[in-house]
């Protein structure tokens, strides 16, 4: 390899491989971005002419990494981690002015990131319209991939990642709670046994999710099996099919109010239901806080006091 080629390695090669890499998909990684597909396919070629290497392949319509786009894509990570880290830095250095240009990067599950943090941050940014937002919204498990490759901030998620050093503070109650359509025979009962729910068909989010999490380990532990007709990748697709009678499901009682209040879904009076979880908001220690970060945890915190 002609090493003096590497010199022409940027941040942002670096940056849209690793989405790539995480999402194997050009066009997730394209969105999450907010780039064109073209654009990040071409980037992704243009590292691969840099290091004379193969990094990606195409098997059907599935993308996979070879062994050496692995092996680079976890050196990216650190490099992209450590770039970011570095202009936070002098953006401190410079004063408060420099460091507000930075964007607040937020990942968010799903659901706290659909019904009820596009609330926060508008409140957050009436308090400080000067900061920007960059927020994914993914499930668990990307939600994960993105705090370790240091590509945002903070996460704000029903259960913490497993990630070493993670600092995690729950600051809003998120009860799960069992749904059907309005006409559903179990609508009228006050109290429906676990084993009743159990015979129904569940729609659910895919693994990954935290929401099915959860109501795959209460069904484990009832010892109940779980019938499972139809994953759905979207919560919005879920309460549409359950609406229309394909079966019941378990969703944020945050993302149904609507659709209660205008009687398309009903809560069921379930045992064991709502399942109690919290959201958290979650950083890694060692990682030095933007201001705007900085401040939005203590926003959080505040709302917390304020609504429990």
């Amino acid at each position: 390899m002609n090493w003096s080629r590497l010199d022409n390695l940027t941040i942002r090669q670096l940056r849209v491989f690793c989405a790539v890499s995480r999402l194997l998909s050009y066009t997730r990684a394209a969105e999450e971005l907010g780039c064109q597909q073209p654009t990040i396919s071409a980037l992704v070629a243009e590292l691969e002419r840099t290091t004379q290497l193969t990094l990606l392949e195409q098997w059907g319509k599935r993308l996979a990494l070879t062994d050496e786009g692995r092996e680079l894509y976890a050196s990216a990570q650190q490099v992209v981690a450590a770039a970011d880290e570095t202009w936070q830095a002098m953006a401190e250095l410079r004063g408060v002015a420099v460091a507000e240009s930075v964007p607040l990067r937020v990942a968010a599950d799903t659901t706290v990131g659909t019904y009820v943090l596009p609330h926060l941050l508008g409140a957050f940014h009436r308090r400080r319209p000067d900061v920007a937002f960059n927020l994914r919204v993914a499930n668990r498990a990307d939600v994960r991939a993105c705090l370790l490759a240091g590509e945002v901030d903070l996460v704000i998620a029903g259960r913490p990642p497993a990630v070493e050093g993670l600092v995690a503070e729950p600051f809003l109650a998120n009860p799960l709670v069992a749904i059907a359509s309005s006409e559903h025979a179990l609508v009228t009962q006050t109290q429906v046994p676990l084993a009743s729910l159990a015979d129904e068909v569940f729609l659910l989010r895919e693994v990954g999710s935290g929401t099915r999490a959860a109501v795959e380990e209460l069904f484990e532990v009832a010892g109940m099996p779980l019938r499972i007709g139809m994953v759905l990748g979207h919560i919005e697709a879920i309460k549409q099919a359950v609406a229309a009678g394909l079966g019941v499901s378990v969703l944020s009682e945050a993302a149904v109010k609507r659709e209660v209040r205008y009687h398309r879904l009903a809560i069921l009076q379930v045992e064991h239901f709502p399942i109690q979880r919290r959201w958290y908001i979650a950083r890694v220690a060692q990682r030095p806080l933007i201001p705007s970060a900085a401040e939005f945890i203590e926003f959080l915190r505040e709302y917390k006091l304020q609504n429990g």
